[in-house]
């Protein structure tokens, strides 16, 4: 008999699952490396609220008023720039600015909510539970912009 060429059927099964094996790491990695740019995009974004928030206060020496979730309140929007000037409601996420009074202390802060539960888990794992992040429910996520005591 000649010399054959070529794989074997126990071959090419083999090199199959391995390949599938790599495929699926890949594939969780990637939605973890994309959960994470959302994340470092949450962090822009409560950054550039408390920016615009802190300077309407400058400006009218009171805070925005409360909004519906995935609104900019009235007025604050001459102060946000990007996307935020036009929506608080992302694709991935939404925002909600919070204008609260507890004991006569005004509780200033903007929520995030996601229907993603990963990409709750990966905000709470990254911002953690401390202040001036409140989680609530599992599903919410509080940044406190100004509180007892002043800002934070």
């Amino acid at each position: 008999m000649g010399h054959r060429r070529g794989f074997t059927l126990v071959e090419m099964l083999m090199v199959l699952i391995v390949l599938g094996l790599l495929a699926t790491i890949a594939l969780l990695k990637y939605i973890d490396l994309r959960n994470t740019a959302r994340t470092a995009a949450l962090t822009g974004d409560f950054r550039a609220i408390t920016v615009a928030v802190v300077n309407y206060y400058a400006e009218y020496e009171n805070w925005p008023p409360e909004s519906g979730a995935g609104q900019i309140p009235n007025g604050l929007t001459p102060f946000l720039s990007g996307d935020l000037a036009n929506s608080f409601d992302r694709p991935e996420y939404t925002l909600d600015y919070d204008n609260l009074t507890a004991g006569g202390t005004p509780l200033i802060g903007v929520s995030v909510t996601t229907p993603d539960s990963r990409l709750m888990a990966k905000f709470i794992q990254t911002f953690g539970n401390r202040a001036p992040f409140f989680q609530s429910g599992g599903s919410r996520l509080t940044y406190l912009i100004h509180g007892p005591g002043g800002f934070f």
